[in-house]
């Protein structure tokens, strides 16, 4: 696509939007201890993609004899035989947490990046995924329900995806040298400033990482750090925390999008897990990249 055409859709992002969004998607939302607040917060997710001119669905689930759903919004693309793109966020929440990291902060982006490619027309077909139950219910629970059961039926029912990108808390930064932890079996370089953007991905989506580091020629301000796993990222634990490893697990191309959760952000999981601690230049930086990322793919 016309390098201005992109420009022109980067330029719909603004920091404001995305304030509003975590706030609206901040609070009480876990399945076992406030399914009436998650349930509305799905809802409110329902109604962000109407008022974007989409048509969501809900895909609905049961866990634990009660129903949950994920909140499905798509662009259809003027080739609709083609691998789809997905671009995903977990609008669920820790319990006892407001969440605005963890994760208001991807649900915010991914609207962002919605609002954008929805006056366009795409080849591919992309969706809009808000997960639900992606934090543990229980005690030793295996978490991220809602994505495994989206994964599963994907794969039963065929479907192919070109891409799919996962947005897994990118609202928080630190400037100060050392502000950045680093996992011990992880042997490779990492900065010790905590500002930049961090991708995961397996060999399937060593295609999906470059395409993410050419697309920072439309956001060179945006530091990101790609990092490739082997073995679905079971020999690097903390990387298959979140809603891309049901998909890595059928064989899908998946990355996580993350300013690196705990290994950054102390509100990690805790009260104190507010939308002011949060930094929306940085979050909009991270919208764009997946903007000109998705419209380079798509076609």
């Amino acid at each position: 696509m016309d390098a201005a055409v992109v420009q022109r859709l980067l330029a719909t992002v603004e920091e404001g939007a995305l304030r509003r969004w975590v706030a609206a998607f901040s609070g009480p939302r876990h399945g076992a201890q406030d399914p009436a607040r998650l349930a509305a917060a799905g809802e409110r997710l329902e109604g962000e993609f109407k008022a974007l001119g989409l048509a969501p669905r809900r895909d609905a689930f049961r866990y634990w004899r009660q129903s949950y759903f994920n909140v499905v919004a798509t662009l259809p693309g003027d080739s609709p035989s083609r691998p789809a793109l997905l671009l995903g966020a977990h609008y669920d929440a820790m319990a006892g947490t407001p969440g605005a990291d963890d994760n208001a902060s991807g649900v915010a982006v991914m609207l962002a990046v919605a609002r954008a490619l929805a006056g366009i027309r795409s080849a591919s077909p992309i969706e809009f995924v808000g997960f639900t139950l992606e934090e543990p219910q229980i005690a030793f629970d295996r978490y991220r329900h809602g994505s495994r059961h989206f994964a599963r039926r994907a794969w039963w029912g065929r479907r192919r995806y070109a891409g799919i990108f996962v947005l897994e808390m990118v609202g928080y930064t630190d400037h100060r040298p050392g502000s950045q932890a680093v996992l011990p079996q992880l042997r490779r370089p990492v900065p010790s400033v905590g500002d930049f953007l961090a991708a995961v991905g397996t060999r399937r989506a060593r295609p999906l990482l470059q395409r993410l580091e050419a697309a920072r020629v439309y956001v060179p301000e945006l530091p990101l750090l790609t990092h490739q796993v082997a073995l679905r990222g079971f020999l690097l634990p903390p990387s298959r925390w979140s809603d891309h490893a049901p998909f890595w697990d059928r064989g899908y191309p998946a990355v996580m999008l993350t300013d690196t959760s705990f290994l950054r952000n102390p509100h990690y999981h805790q009260p104190t897990d507010l939308p002011e601690t949060l930094d929306y230049a940085f979050m909009a930086a991270v919208a764009r990249l997946v903007i000109a990322t998705l419209v380079e793919m798509g076609g």
